[in-house]
């Protein structure tokens, strides 16, 4: 026995210490464990140091971002724009206004009506009808509103059934200077131990900050869902948005983490009693489980690492993953207690643990070698999902080398129950059918490797976002109803680069100045910038975009252009009679249809569009070509002068850098599980075989997701690395018996039989469990999280049936027989009741 051992062994005859120490380190963790926290932010589904983000960020900072709801009405009778439904619509934008935290109302309420009847351009700067004036005509102001290239699909369906209101949610002022401190800091020199400490601090104020924002912005979200709900008897009110999505996202996370937590629990206990019939080994597993999470809980609190959307899972996983490892133990503490009635509870608990412990901490380093590879993906929150189940695995295999022996060591010895430990007619027919058929089970194999190839061809990243929802939930609601009647979802931003606006020396040669302004001072120098041009080069993209089918609406400064040549024949505005038009526009106005298009002083113009995910599958990454294209080849318009962003750039990018970042986790986890094979068994070729049956049950499930067409997203594409790394486990532990029995035996074949007898009886509960823990996943309100728990059961079901069918084939060709060991007895292995 070596010194480790010796010293562990040492470690564990004193269990109340040890179980002081566990307590104490729970009290500590307790207090950290109030820190932990959720977030569900766009931020939190993007790329790290993404080209893309950075430029999106820069456009959202010139534009404004995506800080703002849209709230959609459709009136249960009459006509959305009659006197009763109109006040309606007025009453609930008057309540939303009085939301501390709402900015503004924009709502059809508010839009100029200038063709109802006609207005004279010049009039404009002395004020307009609207919606709400007594003395409009609703019928030519309908008429208008649904011809209006600017406000049709963005305040009114086609149909006029329902309008919209966009509410601007105000800036956390705080948050913004806490960030921009905190980014200034990022670029100093972090060696100096003043400027490092300021960092930390400024990191600490920064999470400080946004945890208030995130609770002020639910708190808002759920204000606005009380007066839509005040309404409901009037009509059909959809609410959609990245906050709201955000806020919702936050709540799955809580909903998932303590329902679907509990439910893995009780799952867990259920299936430990069916298993082994006895209270002691349900209720000391279960309270290791508890251990471990509380103590994961505590230090993910105390590094102030919230749980995303991606992560929700992580407390159901760490359950998963430490019962399975727990459920070795305990089989192999039953098997000492059948073969050796003379051990003393002390002699068991420490045979147990010293047998099991090279086994167990192999799994678990492969275990965390699948999770860890996602670290690697640079998406923040599947990062943050890697870590932290690495740091759960890490925790459960401490917590099941010191709780639990120690638990143990305080309980009476036991007695074995007969019933539980008989044969298990599924493990003795795959050991009959992989010892005398390992012809056929192989070639049965190639036959599926060929089909498991086909369907990985079969693979696409064509996934919508609004798919990521089950269709009972709001954001499902609320997105596919503004998909298919106000002009698509996801937002997509083309930004052209002009020379800024320089203010000219005087502005007295403008021949409009004493029609359009009541003084001499310009109120809007920067109209001077908006010329014919720059209007037409935007306004020509701006019809390629719209003529693509999977484009929704399109609004740009082009959109303002062609309203207004209403007001000049129908024809062209010169530069002229563009500058004296944006000079009559009310600054509310400006406010609401000039800036989000236009930024004179930095030279820019933007065209907005929303894609319409209900249609026809979207190839991102030819959409963003084909604009540039047209942009650079048919417009001239130099490349480094275009940008092509939104959230649908940010979305393609995310699930193109997961994809290509799955080859090289998948390449991490098979060379750091075979390193892990030849160390712990000292043997090249059984490190091959080993890998084999797991990397084709993974393979296998990728091919279902194929044929069934299911596409790759932000969890999908991580099932293969850790399908392998869980998997994996199995062989491990089954190489690991089978070595010491080909030792006794020296026949392969008898060896086999004596381990599927064995340790197959472990692998088979274990894998259960980890089925049945998976499969709880598919209950949960985020589908990726959903596709990914189901598929995982799958690979874990296939990677089982695998290594006791493929693997035990392959040693029957590839492991030769050995002289069995001195005084060893028969053949063929005796009935199962008489080995343990």
């Amino acid at each position: 026995m070596n010194v480790l051992a010796r010293g562990y062994l040492g470690f564990l005859n004193y269990p109340r210490t040890l179980l002081g120490l566990v307590i104490l380190t729970l009290a500590v963790a307790g207090v950290f464990a109030t820190r932990f926290s959720f977030d569900a932010s766009s931020e939190t589904l993007v790329v790290k140091d993404d080209p893309d983000l950075a430029a999106y960020q820069r456009i959202a900072s010139v534009f404004g971002g995506d800080e703002f709801l849209l709230l959609t009405f459709s009136p249960l009778s009459g006509d959305p724009l009659d006197a009763f439904n109109l006040a309606h619509v007025q009453a609930m934008q008057a309540d939303l206004e009085a939301l501390d935290g709402v900015q503004s109302v924009f709502s059809i309420l508010n839009v100029p009506l200038l063709r109802s009847p006609p207005v004279p351009i010049a009039e404009m700067a002395n004020g307009f009808k609207t919606l709400a004036s007594p003395d409009v005509d609703i019928r030519l102001a309908k008429a208008e509103l649904l011809s209006s290239p600017l406000f049709r699909e963005l305040l009114i369906s086609t149909d006029a059934a329902t309008t919209a209101m966009r509410i601007d949610l105000a800036p956390d002022e705080r948050l913004k200077a806490v960030v921009v401190k905190r980014d200034q800091l990022r670029g100093m020199d972090v060696t100096d131990q003043s400027a490092a400490r300021e960092l930390a601090l400024a990191d600490q104020e920064y999470t400080v900050a946004r945890a208030v924002y995130l609770d002020n912005r639910e708190r808002l979200i759920a204000q606005v869902r009380a007066v839509r709900d005040r309404y409901k008897s009037s009509g059909i009110a959809y609410l959609g948005g990245v906050p709201m999505i955000a806020a919702d996202m936050i709540s799955f996370v809580k909903t998932d983490l303590i329902v679907f937590g509990g439910t893995v629990v009780v799952l867990m206990m259920g299936a430990l009693y069916l298993f082994f019939r006895q209270a002691r080994w349900v209720i000391v597993p279960i309270s290791a489980c508890a251990v471990t999470i509380a103590l994961s809980i505590g230090v993910l609190g105390f590094l102030q690492r919230p749980a995303t959307v991606i992560s929700s899972n992580f407390i159901s996983l760490i359950i998963i993953t430490n019962v399975s490892l727990i459920i070795h133990l305990i089989v192999r503490y039953r098997e000492l207690l059948r073969s050796h009635e003379a051990f003393d509870v002390r002699a068991l608990v420490h045979e147990t643990m010293l047998s099991k412990f090279a086994p167990c901490l192999y799994t678990a380093l492969t275990t965390m070698a699948a999770f860890g590879s996602l670290i690697s993906s640079r998406i923040l929150p599947v990062e943050d999902f890697g870590w932290m189940m690495c740091l759960g695995i890490a925790v459960g295999f401490l917590v099941t080398f010191t709780f639990f022996p120690a638990v143990l060591l305080l309980m009476k010895r036991g007695t074995p129950i007969v019933a539980t430990d008989r044969d298990l007619g599924l493990t003795r027919a795959l050991s009959y059918t992989a010892r005398w058929h390992s012809s056929g089970v192989l070639v049965a194999t190639a036959v599926v490797v060929g089909l498991a190839v086909y369907g990985i061809s079969r693979l696409s990243l064509d996934n919508r976002f609004v798919d990521y929802f089950q269709t009972d939930t709001e954001i499902y609601q609320g997105m596919s109803y503004i998909d298919r009647f106000l002009g698509g979802t996801v937002p997509l931003d083309v930004v052209i680069g002009f020379a800024p606006y320089v203010k000219p020396d005087v502005d007295d040669n403008d021949p409009f100045a004493d029609d359009f302004a009541d003084d001499t001072v310009d109120a809007y120098p920067e109209r001077y910038w908006f010329t014919r041009d720059k209007v037409d080069g935007v306004q020509k993209l701006h019809d390629f975009m719209d003529a693509r089918e999977e484009i929704g609406k399109v609004v740009s400064i082009g959109s303002l252009e062609t309203l207004a040549r209403d007001f000049n024949n129908g024809e062209p505005l010169s530069n002229a009679v563009i500058a004296a038009v944006l000079g009559v526009v009310p600054e509310d106005l400006r406010r609401e249809l000039i800036k989000p298009y236009a930024s004179p002083e930095q030279g820019l113009m933007r065209i907005t569009a929303r894609i319409i995910e209900s249609g026809p599958a979207v190839d991102r990454d030819a959409l963003v070509s084909s604009i540039r294209a047209h942009a650079e080849q048919e417009l001239g318009v130099p490349a480094e002068q275009i940008e092509v962003s939104g959230m649908m750039v940010l979305f393609n990018s995310m699930l193109r850098q997961l994809f290509s970042s799955q080859l090289d986790s998948l390449l991490y986890v098979l060379l750091a599980t075979g390193v892990m094979f030849v160390v712990l068994l000292r043997s090249l070729k059984y490190a091959v075989l080993g890998l084999i049956p797991n990397i084709i049950s993974a393979a296998s499930v990728i091919a279902v997701m194929g044929f069934a067409g299911i596409p790759l997203d932000m969890m999908t594409t991580t099932i293969a690395a850790i399908s392998v790394g869980i998997g994996v486990d199995n062989a491990i532990h089954y190489l690991y018996r089978f070595r010491e029995e080909h030792a006794r035996w020296g026949d392969v074949r008898v060896a086999i039989a004596w381990c599927h007898a064995s340790i197959g009886r472990a692998l088979y509960f274990t894998t259960l469990t980890i089925v049945i823990g998976f499969s709880v996943l598919g209950f949960f309100n985020f589908v990726p999280t959903i596709m990914f728990g189901l598929l995982t059961a799958l690979a874990m079901a296939l990677a089982l049936f695998a290594n006791l069918t493929v693997l035990p084939s392959l040693l029957v060709k590839f492991v030769s027989n050995l002289e069995p060991q001195e005084g060893v007895g028969p053949i063929e292995p005796p009935s199962r009741s008489s080995q343990i």
